[in-house]
């Protein structure tokens, strides 16, 4: 009976240090794919913050210029911080004809 028990706890044992092994395998799989994600949503959140309502978009191109991490038009611009693949955290930023910031805001788009 003594035989059985320690053979019992001896696969319970490697059982769970399979279960352990696996876990940690997705936790490094998956900690990387969020901390991507979080980092460029606060980054996209802390760009939107910086620009002030009633300033010229041009001083928020200037910052990206080289980059080349935005798109825009006549009345609104989007500026893009990558995360993992194709997820993205956008600043969206409005302007009126005088090329003047009237609204933004920030968010993270999963695709």
């Amino acid at each position: 009976m003594s035989d059985s028990r320690n053979s019992g706890k001896k696969i319970i044992f490697a059982v769970g240090k399979v279960a352990l092994v696996i876990v940690v395998v997705l936790g490094a799989i998956v900690a990387p794919i969020s901390y991507l994600n979080w980092s460029a949503e606060r980054n996209a959140r802390k760009f939107c913050d910086a620009i002030e309502i009633g300033s010229d978009i041009s001083v928020a191109t200037q910052k990206v210029k080289d980059k080349h991490l935005y798109y825009g038009d006549s009345h609104e611009y989007t500026f893009y911080f990558w995360g993992m693949v194709f997820d993205k955290a956008v600043c969206e930023v409005s302007v009126d004809s005088n090329r003047k910031v009237t609204a933004k805001h920030s968010e993270m788009e999963y695709d």
